[in-house]
Formats: structure tokens, sequence, C-alpha cells
């Protein structure tokens, strides 16, 4: 996920790039005498990172805005540099963990994040 913003020289500024990685669990969930696929199997409770199939799985991520700081009647003043960011969003499949022409696109987005009314921080 990639989020750009407009400068008012007209030039687009990455301000905030993310990604996570979806992977399968192991089988036993890290239990048991046996040794699995590899010792990353024996080191306990794992969590979930897979996306199953016919199921939503929802993700957030805080994306923050860019900000200069100054002041203001002598005070610590933070003002928004742009109050819209363009949020690129693409899901890949991935099959040998790098991209090397085997990928996949699945999904593909593109919006625009706007804030409305007065944002003041102290």
């Amino acid at each position: 996920m990639t989020g750009t913003i407009k400068e008012k020289n007209g030039k687009e500024k990455v301000v905030f790039n993310e990604q996570k990685i979806y992977m399968p669990h192991p089988a036993r969930f890290g239990r048991g005498r046996e040794m699995g696929r590899g010792p990353y199997e024996k080191s306990g409770l794992l969590r979930e990172t897979s996306l199953p199939p016919l199921r939503t799985v929802k993700e957030e991520f805080e994306i923050p805005f860019p900000y200069k700081k100054s002041k203001k009647n002598g005070k610590p003043w933070r003002e928004l540099v742009s109050d819209t960011m363009n949020v690129d969003i693409k899901l890949w499949y991935v099959p040998f963990g790098e991209f090397d022409g085997n990928e996949v696109l699945f999904f593909e987005d593109k919006r625009p994040v706007k804030l409305t009314g007065e944002w003041v921080w102290r």
C-alpha cells in the first residue's frame, strides 16, 4: 500500500509505503514432539497470517498525514502539508517469495482520501 500527496510545486511525493506478507500456518500449530518441515514449526503458537478461501479478511493501516511544525501566537503549532492523499492498493500472489516474473496481481485499487473539517493538534 502506497500513499502519495501532491506538493505545491505539482510533484507527487510518497509519504506512506507499507506491505504485509500473508503466509500459511503450520499444520500442527507448533505443538507436538515431532519435527515438522523445519524448526519454525516448533517455535510455539504461531499467528495465522494466511488468506483463507471464501472469507473476508479485514486489515487496518494507520496512515499518518504529513505536517509541518511552526509556532502560532508563541505556541507550537502543526499544520497539514496536504489534506488529500491518493492511496494505491495492490494485492500480489508471489509463489516463490520474490518478484521474478511468476507473480500474479490479484487486486488493485486507487482511492483518494480527504480530511475534512478543521484539524488542530496540540
